[in-house]
């Protein structure tokens, strides 16, 4: 369901007749996954009835796989056109409609995260996916009731709403994850954090010692994996 502030918001808008001041219109085209095109048949009446919200024109393309925005003569805040493109790029990465229309709130902002830039390897993406999962989503819930965020991990992207520290500590730990850094340590860091910013005599002072350390591993140091293989290549016989 809707919250109630966005709710007033879109009746408000709904019920504003005044003329926008934009010198002139802007379209965009927004493309959606195939596998979509059921879920935005089914809610596009309720999409279109939150873009009128904000003088937004849409029209939906389902054979072509895609959604057309534009701005309209009412249209009184230019980046309102920007909020709609992100509203669906976010229903597209099967964020639910309900969360995806909190972007048009002033103090959420979004991202979209591509992951599997991260790995070549199949398996080792998949195996660092599911770390930042965590068992029945635990490690995604637990980073964001951190940093008071929403996260949905689909495919090869990561969905993100929320404040603009959220957003930037997020984008962190998902990195280093899929860097081979366990999501735990960053979420330990953020809680130790929280919990000296509430101390009046700790505020000014360093925090180095009551943070975890990560230890780096030398980067000149071959696994045993790598240097058996290497060893067997040299005693094959191409002969």
């Amino acid at each position: 369901m809707l919250s109630s502030d966005l709710k007033n918001k879109i009746k408000k808008k709904l019920n504003d007749e005044s003329k926008g001041s934009l010198v002139c219109e802007t379209k965009l085209k927004i493309v959606f996954p195939k596998y979509q095109e059921k879920k935005i048949k089914e809610s596009w009446k309720i999409i279109k009835k939150i873009l009128a919200s904000f003088s937004i024109y849409s029209q939906l393309e389902i054979s072509f796989g895609f959604i057309l925005i534009s701005t309209t003569k009412f249209t009184s805040d230019p980046f309102s056109i920007i909020n709609g493109r992100d509203f669906l790029k976010l229903i597209s990465r099967s964020v639910p409609v309900e969360q995806a229309a909190k972007i048009f709130e002033d103090k959420i902002n979004c991202e979209i995260l591509k992951i599997s830039n991260f790995s070549k390897n199949k398996n080792i993406f998949l195996k660092r996916r599911r770390r930042l999962i965590g068992n029945n989503g635990s490690t995604v819930r637990a980073i964001e009731m951190i940093t008071q965020t929403y996260i949905l991990v689909q495919g090869n992207t990561v969905s993100i709403m929320g404040n603009h520290s959220g957003l930037k500590q997020v984008r962190k730990i998902i990195q280093d994850c899929m860097n081979n850094i366990h999501p735990i340590f960053h979420i330990k860091n953020l809680i130790i954090k929280q919990e000296l910013s509430k101390d009046k005599f700790l505020k000014k002072e360093s925090w180095d010692q009551y943070l975890p350390f990560l230890k780096k591993k030398p980067s000149n140091c071959l696994s045993l994996k790598e240097n058996s293989e290497k060893g067997n290549q040299k005693k094959k016989n191409y002969f």
